[in-house]
């Protein structure tokens, strides 16, 4: 039996070290294998069949976090939570630091004040830190949260021994002097609960802050969910019904009216009209639509009504394939990530030794206990590496959720790292630098337009071909009288024939129907050598009239192609199209390397040849007949919106099925490393540079704690700025 995936939600994570021993307590069990994103706050697990999601739960419960296997983990410290602890702390400790460091301010028996302001703020304001640490004590390890749990212990605890001991008198201060050998009998013990409070109100800060943004970038999955209709009106017994989306069913006929959302996946069975596709696509332009069209739910009707027929509903729509796809990217891990797991395990361990060091070294020279725990804390709370495990989740959260919102569907954290090395991408030419629906170009024809058109769309009224719909597009510019053709027979990709107003009509292929005479022959011969097809029409046995379509160019292709070659990837077009068009539109695009009549075989053994050369390739093409080279390249972009788009094997699916989408995620995938990498210089920079400073005694622990806060909240700002990602199209 094959393995299953399981997705949890955990709950009561609050670092990146607490995903990484929820990670350990899962792969215990026999036959899981786990990953789990402290961003997102979810658990994948590959299982045996034999593993039960009871297990599962019951392993994450038993290192003290929450675990839900449907709908989210019950959170113990969100952001209301962080909020709260934050408020009170802060009006605790702002009034204890203002005693404790201004002399003016002290009166007698302030220390006890100082005690009683700090004891709610280092026990109960630190006990998300607190109660994770033991957690983890449990279990033999030390994490970042026991950094900062044990900086703040020690500082409190610290000052209450000296409290006690000023308070017990004579004996008290004899005790003192004995246990402070370097202190006047006389003098009181350093207090250090302006520390303790300080750390943790600016710890509860960088928390708090953290985790809304976080909250705030993980929004790009809820607003894709919010996206869809609540009701749709289903035609039934000729009335019009409102029905829960839920209960709409496949075939259901659903009316829509003129300004409303389309409720699923459908295809239109009445009607003709514009649909605003940037809810799901990111494309600003409407799109026509009329009979035999398909339609994406949660789109809006622009104008006039439709009749549809669901194609699509509950999790098999486009919009909720789209919203797996982004979970499941967002919730993948980088290589880079897993490295800085392992190196976080490592540090932690070295950065409590580190700590002991200084405080021991610092007593042995000085002689001065206060200023020996003073630099131990400062060196606990510095080090703490919360930015080094925010860096590269909270950066693939933010840049997976912007390509959402610009029809970019980033399968995972594999794509986004592939797109560094990119050199070489080959493309298709129809439906990638080509707009994929063929239009009539041009018309040489003996017959007045209003006959011509009559014959073509009576010819054409019931076929489904992408020429035949052309041919009925352009049909539409035309006047004429509507006939009903009879006796009508199609040959499959050559063309049809019957009779249209008693005369004999056909039209098809230029080899099917005969090559055309005298000026038909000419015009013909005109249009294929420019690479137009050519449809040829004839009444009672003569030709009359030749119909150029073309496909015609992408308007976004060539400012996309020039992009392209700035980003230094060169372009190859491999097409099964044929040599005059496939060179046709390589020269108008500028593209040097084309290969023409390609089969799925020779488009492998492109992409194959230019990997054996050096390079490194990325494929554009319909995730269908492509589906070889797609697989065989180091990043694979699949054009497409159809119901197939959640179950494409693509790394990138591009909704925007335009030349331009992909160097947008070309571009965005990029952009979100560059972020990856600034995140981690400034975490590493960061504790490389403030630990030695720390342990010479030039950071103070509530300085260090105020700067440990800002390296956190750095990466996460730095991270939300790929929101503003902009497309190269505008």
């Amino acid at each position: 039996m094959s393995a299953r995936s399981v997705e949890l939600s955990v709950g009561g994570m609050t670092c990146a070290s607490c995903s990484r021993r929820v990670e350990k307590s899962l792969e215990k069990l026999d036959g899981v294998r786990a990953s789990v994103n402290y961003a997102t706050g979810v658990a994948f697990a590959d299982v045996d069949p034999e593993v039960t999601n009871e297990a599962l739960i019951a392993a994450i419960e038993k290192t003290g976090y929450t675990a839900s296997i449907s709908g989210k983990a019950v959170e113990l410290y969100g952001v209301r939570e962080f909020r709260i602890r934050l408020i009170l702390s802060a009006l605790l400790t702002i009034p204890l630091m203002t005693i404790s460091m201004m002399p003016s301010m002290q009166f007698s028996y302030w220390q006890w004040v100082c005690a009683a302001l700090a004891t709610p703020v280092a026990i109960w304001g630190a006990w998300p830190f607190h109660r994770a640490a033991f957690l983890n004590l449990r279990h033999r390890a030390v994490t970042m949260d026991s950094l900062v749990s044990l900086g703040v212990l020690v500082s409190y605890l610290w000052s209450m021994w000296a409290v006690l001991f000023t308070a017990a008198g004579s004996v008290g201060m004899k005790m003192s002097a004995e246990f402070f050998p370097t202190r006047n009998a006389s003098a009181h013990p350093e207090l250090y609960f302006e520390v303790a409070a300080g750390v943790t109100t600016l710890v509860l800060l960088g928390k708090f802050l953290e985790h809304r943004a976080r909250e705030q970038s993980q929004k790009a999955i809820e607003n894709l969910a919010s996206l869809n209709p609540k009701f749709a009106l289903v035609i039934s017994n000729g009335e019009q019904v409102k029905t829960a989306i839920e209960d709409v069913k496949v075939g259901d006929t659903i009316y829509v009216p003129a300004g409303s959302q389309i409720p699923v996946d459908a295809i239109v069975i009445s009607g003709s009209g514009h649909v605003d596709n940037s809810l799901v696509t990111g494309e600003s332009l409407p799109v026509a639509v009329t009979v035999g069209d398909e339609v994406i739910g949660a789109t809006v009707l622009i104008d006039t009504a439709l009749t549809i027929q669901a194609k699509a509903v509950g999790k098999d729509t486009v919009l909720s394939g789209i919203s797996r796809l982004v979970h499941q990217a967002q919730t993948g891990k980088a290589e880079v990530t897993r490295l800085v797991d392992r190196v976080s395990e490592i540090f932690v361990p070295i950065v409590v030794a580190l700590a002991l060091v200084t405080a021991i070294t610092w007593f042995a020279i000085s002689g001065d206990s206060g200023l020996a725990i003073t630099t131990g804390i400062a060196v606990l709370v510095i080090a703490c590496p919360c930015a080094l495990g925010l860096a590269t989740p909270t950066a693939l959260l933010v840049g997976t959720g912007r390509g959402a919102q610009l029809g970019i569907l980033i399968r995972g954290p594999h794509a986004i790292e592939s797109s560094q090395k990119i050199d070489v991408m080959i493309m298709d030419k129809t439906g990638t630098l080509t707009d994929g629906r063929m239009s009539v170009v041009e018309v040489f024809t003996t017959i007045l337009p209003a006959e011509l058109w009559q014959i073509v769309d009576s010819l054409e009224a019931s076929s489904t071909h992408p020429i035949a719909s052309s041919l009925r597009t352009h049909a539409r510019k035309f006047e004429f009288t509507k006939e009903t053709a009879t006796k009508v027979h199609t040959v499959g990709g050559s063309g049809v024939q019957g009779i249209v107003a008693g005369h004999p009509c056909a039209l098809g292929s230029p080899k099917w129907l005969g090559a055309p005479e005298g000026e038909f022959a000419q015009a013909a011969d005109r249009f294929q050598a420019r690479g137009d097809s050519v449809v040829v029409v004839y009444r009672d046995a003569y030709a009359v009239a030749v119909i150029a379509l073309a496909d015609a160019l992408d308007p976004s292709a060539i400012p996309a192609l020039a992009h392209l070659q700035k980003l230094k990837i060169t372009p190859i077009v491999a097409s099964g199209d044929n040599e005059v068009a496939v060179e046709k539109v390589s020269q108008q695009l500028g593209i040097a390397q084309y290969f023409a009549n390609s089969s799925p075989a020779a488009k492998l053994e492109l992409v194959t040849s230019n990997q054996t050369d050096g390079h490194f390739v990325a494929m554009i093409g319909d995730g269908i007949n492509d589906a070889a080279a797609l697989a065989k390249a180091h990043l694979s972009l699949a054009m497409g919106t159809g119901a197939d788009v959640a179950a494409s094997a693509a790394d990138i699916v591009l909704l925007r099925s335009t030349m331009a989408a992909a160097v947008d995620a070309i571009e965005l995938s990029r952009a979100t490393i560059r972020t990856i990498k600034i995140n981690l210089f400034w975490a590493f920079a960061y504790n490389v540079a403030a630990i030695p400073l720390a342990m010479l005694g030039l950071l103070g622990p509530v300085i260090a704690a105020g700067a440990m806060a800002f390296s956190s909240v750095f990466v996460v700002t730095n991270s939300l700025r790929l929101r503003s990602f902009k497309s190269i199209s505008g």
